[in-house]
């Protein structure tokens, strides 16, 4: 799988706020998952929202979306994929926030973080698709810290193929943020 990592953090850039008018805490009530349109849409998007808000994960949600790609948007290098298997895809984002106050005020917790999941993620043999983190500044609850984005696509030569990809691409890149999250001393 492509994979990869950026910051993305100065005046006027996009920042993560919560809570944020239409926000859904689904970390307090995983139940509201039918108030997320793009969950409601995506039974794959929705258990992804699922996982990383548990009461387990160190980790929970802010916003997310989901969207087609076109051929014209799939550049087949950037998705290791050969040019035949790059007429449509599947892309969404999610907005990650750490739980943990430490860790989330921390941007040497976040770039150590990026650097291994997006290492991890290479090693895993996935092709026509990429993941990418983009670090940026967070506010929650008037707290100031750091969040990612989570972006993850795919491509394929149709559309079931490349939802197939695109579930198996997002699974794993949300296996990964979780699992090389910062712990509370970091």
């Amino acid at each position: 799988m492509e994979a990869d990592w950026s910051v993305e953090i100065g005046p006027g850039l996009p920042m993560i706020a919560v809570p944020w008018e239409g926000y859904v805490p689904l970390k307090e009530d995983a139940f509201r998952i039918t108030q997320v349109p793009e969950a409601v849409t995506d039974t794959v998007l929705a258990q992804a929202l699922r996982h990383l808000n548990a009461p387990e994960s160190p980790v929970f949600t802010s916003k997310c979306d989901r969207w087609h790609l076109p051929a014209a948007e799939i550049d087949p290098f950037e998705f290791d994929a050969p040019p035949a298997e790059a007429y449509t895809g599947v892309a969404c984002y999610i907005d990650i926030i750490l739980r943990h106050p430490n860790a989330f005020a921390s941007f040497a917790a976040h770039e150590s973080w990026m650097r291994a999941a997006s290492s991890t993620l290479r090693e895993v043999p996935l092709l026509q698709s990429r993941t990418d983190f983009v670090i940026r500044q967070a506010i929650v609850h008037a707290q100031e810290g750091f969040g990612i984005t989570l972006y993850v696509a795919s491509c394929a030569r149709n559309q079931t193929l490349g939802h197939s990809i695109f579930e198996a691409a997002l699974n794993h890149a949300i296996t990964v943020t979780i699992k090389t999250s910062p712990t509370v001393g970091e």
